[in-house]
């Protein structure tokens, strides 16, 4: 990949900041833009304060420097990323996961963007899956948050902006259930930062449901590598993001408890409103497109974060 200036939005959260922590290593030129709604300053130690940015990607200051800055590449992942905030309020999920991503990328086409990268979710936008592993042409309902529906509806707007404009192309990545270092681990996102988190600290964790319910748990790394690699492809990609494999709350419960020696209860409340009872994807088509495949086990991605989580 050569040297390329490149825009992140979310660049101070989870999946961003590692995401601008390998950019810059490659010596790209780098800008952040981050409204630290989940993001932390601390996740950017590795950039120049002078190409960070706070606050709004919708805005008209943030919008002017976007412009300014004329990216080649940028990678979408500002997000409102609670299942549980859409529903209390969906019209802040409307503004943050369709309105200003669309005054962003109508900005983006008044520059020399080649590629705009979004990260989607491919753990909502199905809805409740009838075929598993879920491909990604296997759309059930509509998803049943509004948080899912917002990730959806952009999806929808990228293909239709995007695919009749000749000089910039998009990859639409729908990760499964993301996990690692950095992840909050007292938020509602990222079951597996959460649980491990108390665990270490000897509390119990708490199960929405039966425990029955699965999902497709991607290490932050791999995911990295599949960012990067559809950025470089002068096409327009749909990729789901995982590993393919099923994992139940419950087997998770028990592989964290044998990593982190939590011997304690684990508390089962009822399960919460929009939340899916099966997700895992196919990922057939991003191995085969992108020459991708995840490098992390569960298991030896547990490690990773539970050593982060010490040091």
């Amino acid at each position: 990949m050569q040297t390329e200036k490149i825009l992140v939005t979310g660049g101070a959260g989870f999946i961003g900041s590692h995401l601008v922590d390998r950019l810059v290593s490659q010596g790209h030129q780098v800008m952040v833009v981050d409204n630290l709604l989940s993001g932390k300053k601390e996740n950017l130690n590795n950039i120049d304060n002078e190409n960070v940015h706070y606050g709004e990607i919708g805005s008209e200051e943030i919008l002017k420097k976007v412009k300014f800055f004329n990216p080649d590449i940028c990678f979408h992942l500002a997000a409102q990323s609670s299942v549980v905030i859409s529903v209390e309020d969906p019209m802040l999920d409307f503004d943050h996961n369709i309105l200003q991503p669309l005054q962003l990328l109508k900005t983006l086409l008044d520059t020399d963007c080649r590629k705009f990268v979004f990260s989607s979710s491919g753990g909502t936008i199905f809805g409740e899956p009838d075929i598993i592993p879920t491909s990604e042409v296997d759309f059930a309902d509509e998803p049943e948050s509004p948080y899912g529906i917002s990730k959806k509806r952009l999806n929808e707007f990228i293909e239709l902006l995007l695919g009749a404009v000749p000089n910039m192309t998009y990859s639409i990545l729908n990760f499964s259930n993301v996990y690692g270092p950095r992840q909050d681990p007292h938020g509602e996102a990222g079951v597996i930062s959460i649980f491990t988190s108390k665990m270490m600290n000897n509390l119990e964790p708490t199960v929405f449901g039966d425990g029955e319910q699965t999902r497709d748990y991607v290490f932050v790394q791999d995911v990295i590598d599949a960012l990067l690699s559809s950025s470089v492809i002068e096409e327009n990609l749909f990729l789901n993001i995982g590993t393919g494999v099923e994992t139940s709350v419950n087997e998770l419960v028990a592989t964290l408890k044998k990593t982190t020696s939590y011997n304690g209860d684990v508390i089962y409340e009822p399960k919460r409103d929009g939340e899916l009872q099966r997700s895992v994807l196919n990922n057939s088509k991003a191995k085969k497109v992108l020459n991708w495949q995840p490098k992390y086990s569960l298991e030896s991605g547990i490690v990773e974060l539970v050593n982060w989580l010490k040091a």
